[in-house]
């Protein structure tokens, strides 16, 4: 068995691997079940799981992977052999084998690059026949002439130096082989392609070269390597890499002989040609000498063929597939089943059967119709299809190619039946093109109505769908600009329609609605005001109590400045009792001395008054000091009128202080004062006992009864005026809160 394109079969080894990753990922589901559920719950929430059946559906899956990739790998076994009429040429390409085909002047080596160069002037070539000729030390046919050209290639990939056992190189040996090859066919259409160094070791290959002109073959040659030449290597023994040597062991040095190469060419009508990298040197060895030469008519000939095998492991895959679509990973619910078991098996099978047979049918008739532009045939023959095949799995497909046709055909109600039908399916692309669909219909429809009504209508339901379509794929520009037309469209039909129709005069029940709007609006007003009231009796209840915490302040600081007042009263008043004790004991001593005075006047005499008392009325006595005191000292209610004394701090800094108690008024000493002319006589010297009296009670510090009244009266007069001073800043500050 072979293969025509075995490269495909690489893709085996991704099948350990999708095994190895198959076997990892059960490990940790099994794993992270274990984690997330308890042992005793494992049973019940994982039980319907069959893992036993998983591994047969994943085991099914790979099969039939692996046997669609041995279906493209184009297996082949057995001929076929046919009676082939040609015409074209008789192409025989010789290869030098020898050792010096392995220098490496030529990348990879001589012979490779000579294998290369063979399949591609293979590619070139149309319905000609091709061999292969080896030569060394002698000549020998790989592969006759065929058509085959798989068959050529694959002798040509077998070649390499110990192909033949001879060495040296024997190019005559060549030439006389392919005219023995030749035979008896057509002169004209027969030619020779050497590949070789020209370093010809044995025979007479200019001298055979004219034979094979006599007998009408043409001969090309083809110069591999370079004039420079290179080494031969060669592997010795011991596996290490050695060069070749002559027999003077000298190391032999291959180099190109184009000279002799180009006589063997010429003789024959043929070219000589150097072999390049690429397949432009076979190209030119095509165009310019085989596709000159004359193609002849060639008998009926037997030709074998490979035969093609790939249908069997593709249709073993599909069934592999199909399988595994049928195997389910969980085990059914022990519950009653009300479906005959006659009839489960008989939809499996129905359902392998449409799998098969949807292969067969290949595309659903009407497509071709559809292209063609034959809308109705189109629509006609998806209908059929429908009714044929009414549960196929391509019935949302067939009902949505169903909707084209009627769109194409302006049938827009069957177009708009056919596109419904077709959002039934799980296929989400498939639903956005349908709802991309409903939404051009149903605009194509409005656009067609005469009533403005079912026009926006349409086109408010076209909009929707296009929603639609935008949701299930976000990235459809054509839907995005469908909506956004249509749209605009809606706004300049309710503009004309608003525009024609005259306002209508408000029934009853709108005017209730008015009039409800407007009682809420004037409603939310009034809360608002309310709201900004409130805001503003809290702003102004702030400011009356930061001034109400103002007012408290200054009341201290009032208290505080009126106890310190009292506070400089109260250290006064030692002082102004220690004054008045002294003015009442000077009072004391001077009527000590008048009285002795009186005592010696009689009753009836006058005695001489004395200067400054003329304007004194008669018999009116002279007041105390206590007396002149009390008359001077005003009373509480007599100064209420009069201008309030200052709070504690208006007077500060004018150096006055107010007294605790009324200042006495002083007694004048009148200056230049005379007496009467008999006036020390008549008076009489002052009882030493009255004097010794007084002058005990100075010393005592004792005061009389009536002193200590008037000092008495002139503190309560003071403690008076103190409380009207407080009363009068109390109500002083009062009065500028």
């Amino acid at each position: 068995m072979t293969f025509g394109a075995p490269e495909w079969l690489w893709g085996l080894w991704l099948i350990p691997l999708l095994i190895a990753l198959f076997m990892r990922a059960e490990r940790r589901g099994y794993r992270r079940l274990q984690e997330f559920v308890s042992a005793r719950l494992l049973p019940q929430l994982a039980g319907t799981v069959n893992r036993p059946r998983r591994i047969l559906k994943f085991a099914l899956q790979l099969l039939g992977l692996s046997l669609a990739l041995v279906s493209l790998a184009q297996p082949r076994w057995g001929y076929t052999f046919e009676d082939v009429k040609r015409k074209g040429l008789d192409l025989l390409i010789a290869v030098d084998t020898s050792r010096s085909m392995l220098s490496n002047d030529v990348e990879p080596n001589r012979l490779e690059r000579v294998k290369l160069a063979v399949q591609d002037l293979i590619n070139e070539l149309q319905g000609d026949r091709v061999g292969l000729i080896a030569f060394a030390g002698r000549a020998f046919l790989q592969a006759p002439l065929t058509i085959d050209y798989d068959a050529v290639i694959e002798a040509i990939n077998d070649l390499d130096t110990k192909t033949i056992p001879e060495g040296g190189t024997n190019i005559s040996s060549a030439i006389a082989l392919a005219m023995q090859s030749f035979g008896k066919s057509a002169t004209g259409n027969r030619a020779l392609i050497i590949f070789t160094d020209g370093e010809e070791l044995s025979g007479d290959a200019v001298k055979m070269a004219k034979e094979a002109a006599d007998a009408g073959v043409r001969i090309f040659t083809v110069g591999v390597g370079t004039p420079q030449g290179s080494l031969v290597p060669i592997t010795g023994d011991d596996g290490q890499t050695a060069f070749v040597k002559d027999s003077a062991g000298q190391v032999v040095k291959s180099k190109l002989d184009d000279k002799r190469l180009r006589e063997i060419a010429q003789t024959t009508g043929g070219f000589y040609i150097h072999l390049e990298s690429g397949p432009r040197t076979m190209q030119q060895v095509q165009t310019e000498g085989l596709a000159k030469m004359q193609a002849a008519e060639m008998d009926v000939r037997l030709s074998r063929r490979p035969i093609e095998r790939y249908e069997w492991p593709l249709g073993a895959a599909l069934i592999a597939l199909a399988l595994s679509i049928l195997v389910p990973e969980r085990r059914r619910m022990r519950e009653r089943s009300h479906v005959p078991a006659t009839v489960r098996t008989a939809g499996a099978t129905a359902a392998l059967l449409m799998l098969l047979s949807s292969f067969a049918l290949g595309a659903a008739p009407g497509i071709d119709a559809y292209q063609d532009g034959k809308f109705e045939d189109a629509y006609g023959q998806f209908q059929q299809t429908l009714k044929s095949h009414p549960q196929s799995r391509a019935e949302d497909k067939l009902q949505f190619d169903s909707g084209a046709a009627a769109y194409k055909l302006k049938d827009y109600t069957r177009a708009l039946e056919s596109f419904s039908q077709a959002l039934l399916t799980q296929d989400n692309g498939l639903q956005s093109k349908g709802h991309y669909n409903l939404g051009n219909t149903l605009y194509q429809r409005g656009e067609a109505e005469k009533s403005d009504d079912k026009k926006l209508s349409d086109w408010t339901n076209a909009l929707d769908h296009y929603q639609q379509t935008l949701k299930l794929d976000p990235q459809d520009k054509d839907a995005r600009d469908n909506y956004e037309y249509v749209r605009k469209k809606i706004e300049e039909l309710k503009n004309k329609k608003s525009q024609q129709q005259p306002s209508p005069s408000p029934s009853p029940q709108q005017k209730d609605k008015q009039n409800q709007q407007q009682n809420k609006q004037d409603q939310q007003q009034q809360q608002n005001q309310d709201q900004q009231q409130q805001k503003q009796s809290q702003q102004n209840q702030q400011q009356q109590k930061d001034q109400q915490q103002q007012q408290q302040q200054n009341q201290q600081q009032n208290q505080q400045n009126q106890q310190q007042q009292q506070q400089k009263s109260q250290d006064q008043q030692p002082q102004n009792e220690s004054a008045n004790n002294k003015d009442q004991k000077q009072n004391e001593q001077a009527q000590a001395k008048n009285e002795p005075q009186k005592k010696q006047q009689q009753p009836g005499e006058s005695p001489s008054p004395s200067p400054g008392a003329e304007n004194q009325q008669p018999n009116q006595p002279s007041p105390s000091p206590g007396e002149r005191q009390a008359e001077e000292s005003p009373s509480p209610g007599e100064g209420e009128n009069e201008m309030p004394s200052p709070s504690p701090g208006e007077g500060e800094g004018e150096g006055e202080e107010p007294s605790a108690t009324p200042a006495e008024s002083p007694q004048k000493k009148f200056a230049g004062e005379v007496k009467g002319a008999g006036e020390n006589k008549s008076q009489k010297p002052p009882d030493k006992s009255e004097q010794i009296a007084e002058a005990e009670l100075e010393k005592e510090g004792q005061m009389s009864e009536r002193q200590a009244l008037a000092l008495l009266e002139s503190m309560k007069d003071e403690e008076a005026r103190v409380r009207l001073d407080e009363r009068r800043v109390k109500r002083h500050v009062y009065k500028d809160w």
